[in-house]
């Protein structure tokens, strides 16, 4: 703040403003004057409020009066601004944009993604022909292709300049609704959707909304007043420290529904993975069934002296609520509870995070073992699920507040989990993973 009047006056020489009375100056601005309070009269009783205050914290400044009429000016336009209105154009109501989404089934736009730490996900075209298939068109020159209509549905990844492709067949998952951004924007209810005033892109004035559902969610979107259609989103996710942004909007774009086809064109090496997400009957089951079920190299443990028990298990897994999860579980002759747990989610691709972690063992024969983001409540999940699948293995009333996760990786690349209800030494951590056998076909 100034300290005086003099101190004020400072500033403003330095701005090099004509401060000299001129009578015709001051017609043109009493003129503008009356015209905003005329306006101000039929504003809502919010912009009224903040304008006669802004006018009696005012004029008790001891400011000239120049200055004064120039800062009411400003600031009644700032207070339209962010209280909603438009300088440029007419206000757009959040319901007449939830109008114009709900008419449009199909639109293309870029997105990006930004976060804080891990690997970053590269700028994409995003195709949404509908809820349910997609197309991704990926600056590295992939395309991906999402038809999620069956009960059985099917991803495809295109890498043309290998003539590669990797076709997923995601068994029971279907049909499912794509988990559309822009689905989640026209479900924003309008009282509780916060006006930001307008900006310029491209010359162009977009009017913006805030929505923030929850501490997990924080979303902007940008508006054309003209089609009262986005033309930029962004959502921010706080806790994850990741922020999405789409703009390059076109709505009802020209493209063929072949672009939208699962087949693999003539000429590609296709790789096939299956992801079985169907009701699964929790049951003992063998070695062999672990490695007929996994896409990737299996593993069993070899049955060592302390361990008085060891059972493998198929059971629904914990973490996603449905899908296999094969486990390995083992009782100590110190009554610790052990699981060691594969599924065809543990794959490097998705697993990204785990070298960001601390390398709390490593074996002679390369075999790493990493700490857990959330090593409690992953260790939790995952003896509470055998213990439903098997309850005289475990019973949740014993569960220890030891607990903890450690993630495997063999030297091979394989990604495997070890859940344990109470502390472990580094010697029997290291025999047990040392005791873990590739299973091979019969």
């Amino acid at each position: 703040m100034f300290k005086d009047e003099a101190d004020f006056e400072k500033v403003v020489g330095r701005l090099n403003i004509d401060t000299e009375p001129n009578p015709e100056h001051r017609q043109k601005l009493r003129r503008q004057m009356l015209t905003v309070f005329n306006q101000a009269e039929q504003e809502p009783a919010t912009r009224i409020i903040v304008f006669r205050a802004l006018r009696s914290i005012t004029m008790k400044s001891p400011f000239t009066k120049i200055a004064t009429a120039a800062a009411i000016i400003i600031a009644v336009s700032i207070g339209i601004h962010f209280l909603g209105g438009s300088i440029d154009g007419a206000s757009v109501a959040w319901s007449q944009v939830v109008e114009q989404l709900s008419s449009h089934t199909k639109y293309k736009c870029r997105q990006r993604v930004v976060r804080e730490q891990g690997p970053q996900i590269p700028t994409m075209q995003i195709y949404h022909l509908n809820l349910q298939q997609r197309r991704q068109e990926v600056e590295d020159g992939s395309i991906h292709i999402i038809d999620m209509r069956s009960e059985n549905p099917i991803t495809v990844e295109l890498y043309p300049d290998q003539k590669k492709a990797v076709v997923t067949n995601i068994l029971g998952f279907g049909p499912k609704k794509d988990p559309d951004i822009i689905e989640m924007v026209k479900r924003f209810e309008q009282q509780s959707t916060e006006r930001l005033g307008t900006k310029k892109v491209n010359g162009k004035t977009l009017q913006g909304f805030r929505h923030k559902p929850n501490e997990y969610n924080d979303f902007t979107v940008w508006v054309d007043p003209a089609t009262k259609l986005p033309v930029e989103i962004e959502l921010k996710h706080p806790t994850a420290g990741q922020t999405i942004f789409m703009d390059q909007f076109e709505f009802d774009f020209e493209l063929h529904e072949s672009a939208f086809s699962t087949e693999v064109p003539d000429g590609y090496e296709v790789k096939t993975v299956v992801q079985d997400y169907r009701p699964v009957e929790p049951k003992q089951i063998s070695p062999e069934d672990i490695r007929t079920g996994l896409s990737h190299i299996a593993y069993t443990a070899e049955k060592l002296s302390w361990m008085e028990k060891l059972i493998i298990m198929q059971i629904t897994d914990p973490l996603m609520r449905v899908g296999k999860a094969y486990v390995i579980a083992i009782q100590s002759d110190d009554g610790n509870r052990i699981i060691i747990v594969q599924g065809n989610y543990y794959e490097q691709e998705r697993m990204v995070w785990i070298p960001n972690e601390k390398v709390v063992l490593e074996t002679p024969s390369g075999i790493k073992l990493y700490t857990h983001p959330n090593g409690s409540e992953y260790a939790r999940l995952f003896l509470e699920g055998i213990s439903k699948a098997n309850p005289e293995f475990f019973n949740m009333e014993n569960l220890s507040e030891e607990r903890f996760t450690r993630m495997i990786v063999m030297p091979d690349g394989t990604i495997l989990g070890l859940a344990a209800n109470k502390q472990m030494s580094d010697e029997k951590l290291q025999q047990l993973v040392e005791s873990l056998k590739e299973i091979k076909p019969n």
